[in-house]
């Protein structure tokens, strides 16, 4: 009953952000939306923060847990996305909340691993440094990050999965130029 419980109030969180900006979501929503009470509530969680937080996560371990072995990652930044926002409303009432900053944390580290894994996956065989691999991987992951901001937040919203689609296939391509270049030029101390 317990774990059913707590899977009902991460039910009830995630339709409720479809409805309303994470914000606006308090307790009694939830504990009226799926009929728990609120000592239940905060038995698993101190606020709607700690919730949202265990949300992240949650849907984090989902994701990784369903792909298959050797997918490609665009399909990975897609599942990842799409499993995290429901649809742009979500991502807007998440990404114009007080709470942002957590969302652009998270999404950066997940996008970062999305990177990593891809570079390990088919960019394997390039001799490139720990520092240019760390920096591609940061390049890579904040533009996606900014760029999915900027359609949540645009009139583009509603196109966003398939622009994100073509982005994600010509990132591919640009990290493995990168990685080549940083292979072929590497960092040289500078002597004093």
């Amino acid at each position: 009953m317990k774990s059913n419980s707590k899977e009902l109030i991460q039910a009830s969180f995630r339709r409720l952000l479809f409805a309303k900006s994470l914000d606006k979501i308090t307790v009694r929503d939830i504990v009226e939306d799926c009929g728990l009470t609120r000592n239940t509530f905060y038995y698993y969680y101190e606020d709607i923060y700690d919730l949202f937080d265990d949300y992240l996560d949650v849907q984090g371990r989902k994701v990784w847990g369903s792909l298959p072995p050797g997918c490609s990652w665009d399909h990975i930044l897609l599942t990842v996305v799409s499993n995290i926002f429901d649809s742009p409303q979500t991502a807007r009432h998440v990404m114009n909340s007080k709470k942002n900053d957590m969302m652009r944390l998270y999404l950066n580290r997940m996008l970062r691993a999305l990177v990593d894994q891809y570079i390990d996956r088919s960019c394997g065989d390039l001799n490139t440094g720990a520092d240019d691999r760390r920096m591609i991987c940061e390049a890579v992951s904040h533009a996606i990050y900014g760029l999915l901001d900027q359609w949540i937040s645009g009139p583009d919203a509603p196109l966003m999965h398939s622009h994100l689609e073509r982005l994600a296939r010509c990132f591919s391509g640009a990290i493995r130029h990168a990685l080549e270049y940083c292979a072929a030029n590497p960092i040289r101390e500078e002597r004093v």
